[in-house]
């Protein structure tokens, strides 16, 4: 896994979730998060305290435990019933335990707002303060492994949000849909490198859906990864620094996505042209082979043509790639 370095890490956090106006700068997706968070323990809160007013009768820890029970109930089936809804439609099956881990999370916060209420409201005893600080340290690691999560998701500069398991293209056979599933399961190992995959398919086939799902997938389990166009690429190969600010870029990055290398079937770019772009139309360059040689790429092409095809894998063995990390996800029929 790539290092990142400490000091920009704490740098950008503070920037984009403490400092600043969301009008003019946008919402990231750590502070979307912490907005979550904020919403689900508000929600165990607030109605635990309307009804300890309206019944001062009735022991406030009464209602906290209703609304905690309410909220689980909501969020059980708030998993499960969308899920079975579209199964039948789903081409890729959604990763359980992270869906889970995710539900237990929200189930968490719901239930620290409904007994923080009662804290607030009735006469503090060791039961209450207690479940209340057992709750925020059972928190204290989803804390701090789903804020880290949003983070490797951010700094991807994905173009949107996307789960394989959203993806529901219609090309694509029993073979592909085992080289997909591989390829994310290779991918969350510690040491993988080299692995290449190319998804042909035309507009509308969901080629680049597909790409950015994938990526996702290995985001989420804290694997560096990197979104970029071919053209914005091509710029980079001839860069001779990067920006030392940025947590990781498309060189130290583990995985990367190229998109809209030929887009809508337009071929913009032969092997041969990005051949040449690589070696910054020299007659090589070794640098920018290596670093293509040895990530692992995403490779979101247009073209359907089976001599293209055979190009483009020929310009991967050109700069050592092994044919053997080289795997296809034709779209297009």
């Amino acid at each position: 896994m790539t290092k990142i370095n400490f000091k920009n890490f704490i740098k950008q956090l503070i920037a984009k979730d403490f400092l600043g106006k969301d009008s003019y700068r946008g919402v990231s997706l750590t502070y979307a998060w912490l907005a979550n968070q904020l919403g689900h323990f508000t929600l165990g809160l607030f109605p635990s305290i309307v009804l300890s007013v309206i019944f001062k009768d009735t022991p406030p820890i009464v209602f906290s435990k209703w609304v905690a029970i309410s909220w689980f109930s909501f969020e059980v089936l708030n998993l499960t019933m969308p899920l079975f809804a579209s199964k039948k439609d789903r081409i890729f099956k959604p990763h359980w335990k992270n869906l889970i881990y995710d539900t237990i999370t929200d189930i968490l916060y719901f239930v620290l707002g409904a007994m923080f209420s009662a804290l607030l409201v009735s006469e503090p005893t060791p039961f209450l303060i207690w479940t209340n600080i057992g709750l925020v340290a059972l928190l204290l690691y989803p804390f701090i492994d789903w804020y880290t999560m949003r983070i490797y998701q951010q700094y991807a500069y994905f173009p949107f949000q996307f789960r394989l398991s959203q993806w529901k293209g219609e090309f694509l056979d029993e073979f592909e849909k085992i080289i997909v599933n591989k390829y994310v399961a290779k991918g969350r190992k510690k040491n993988t490198r080299g692995n290449h995959l190319l998804i042909y398919g035309s507009v509308h086939e969901g080629k680049c859906n597909l790409g950015v799902a994938i990526a996702n997938e290995l985001a989420l389990c804290k694997q560096t990864c990197t979104y970029i166009t071919a053209t914005k690429l091509y710029s980079h190969f001839f860069e001779t620094h990067q920006d030392p600010e940025t947590l990781w870029n498309w060189q130290t990055s583990k995985f990367l996505v190229i998109d809209d290398i030929n887009p809508d079937k337009l071929k913009l770019t032969k092997p041969s042209d990005f051949l040449n772009y690589v070696d910054t139309f020299t007659p090589m360059n070794e640098e920018n082979r290596t670093i293509l040689r040895e990530k692992n790429i995403i490779w979101v092409l247009g073209v359907n043509e089976l001599d293209q095809k055979e190009e483009w894998t020929s310009m991967l063995s050109t700069i050592g790639v092994e044919l053997d990390n080289i795997n296809i996800v034709n779209l297009s029929y």
